[in-house]
């Protein structure tokens, strides 16, 4: 039994609100945009690609940086986020982004003028992961929603956001005419990480539905219940499905041979899974009501 109306709140599997409706639809696409940005200089930084690290930082700062600011309601005590990295995750991801921020553009310049050192690009892979892997850390350490409550989270996010970052820096190097340089390279990244979130989306649901009761819930909402038509629709056959197509036909015939409005529809598709995944996560934790139910009714 699911909670649909207000005096029901905790005797029946109450939805979390508060990360997506209203408000939390900014930490929503603040996450998205941080982790995306993230995973696009990391790959860019891969192959010296400066238009890529540079959008990518400006996805992750000006885009999910713009949209948690805003989440917070009153931007100019953003500084409070910063206050306690001991026990918050907000707090360590803060950090981290105002690392990547004065580090990334420090390398850029470096890469433009001059060389960058070794250890520098290291050390910006480095927070580029951490910015990427603390948001699914932050749910994840959320204790009363199964669905988020499992280490799986933060290493879905994290391929999630490599991937993502990855169809990017392929279309920056499409737009800049620089396919044949970096594409194949980028394009193997992409056939390891389409691989792996195919996995971890597999095992991160089946942990889930048995780890609990609300656990079972939250699964059985993306997969057969009012979601269903998002999950599989949008996520497994735009998301996973096409890209996964064009990823074949790659291997097959060569990146070369791919069309690129064909190359500009995987990636938009697998965006557009990936945020629509990210939605279902957030949408179906559920936490147990505080009334033991013995059996979980049909969605």
């Amino acid at each position: 039994m699911i909670q649909t109306r207000p005096f029901e709140f905790m005797t029946r599997y109450t939805p979390q609100r508060e990360w997506i409706l209203g408000r939390g639809v900014l930490l929503w696409l603040a996450f998205f945009f941080i982790e995306l940005g993230a995973g696009m200089l990391f790959v860019a930084a891969l192959f010296n690609s400066l238009w890529g690290m540079f959008i990518g930082w400006l996805v992750c700062l000006v885009l999910g940086g713009g949209f948690h600011l805003l989440y917070l309601g009153q931007p100019l005590r953003f500084y409070r986020a910063f206050l306690r990295p001991q026990t918050s995750w907000i707090s360590r991801g803060m950090i981290f982004i105002s690392l990547f921020a004065v580090l990334g553009i420090l390398h850029m310049a470096l890469v433009y003028w001059a060389t960058s050192p070794l250890g520098l690009l290291i050390i910006i892979e480095i927070i580029a992961f951490l910015v990427t892997i603390y948001g699914g850390f932050a749910m994840s350490y959320v204790n009363g929603i199964p669905l988020w409550n499992t280490a799986l989270l933060p290493v879905l996010y994290v391929v999630a956001g490599f991937w993502g970052g990855a169809e990017l820096a392929l279309g920056v190097a499409l737009a800049t005419g620089t396919l044949s340089q970096t594409g194949p390279g980028i394009e193997e990244i992409i056939r390891v990480l389409l691989a792996a979130f195919i996995l971890i989306v597999a095992a991160y649901l089946v942990s889930v539905r048995y780890s609990s009761k609300a656990g079972e819930v939250s699964v059985r909402e993306i997969v057969v219940g009012r979601w269903w038509a998002l999950f599989w629709i949008v996520v497994v056959l735009l998301g996973v499905a096409f890209p996964l197509g064009v990823v074949s036909s790659a291997v097959v015939s060569g990146l070369e041979t791919i069309p690129a409005v064909l190359l500009g529809l995987s990636i938009f598709f697998e965006l557009l899974g990936d945020l629509s995944l990210r939605y279902l996560i957030l949408r179906n934790g559920f936490y147990s009501p505080l009334t033991p139910i013995s059996t979980v009714p049909s969605a």
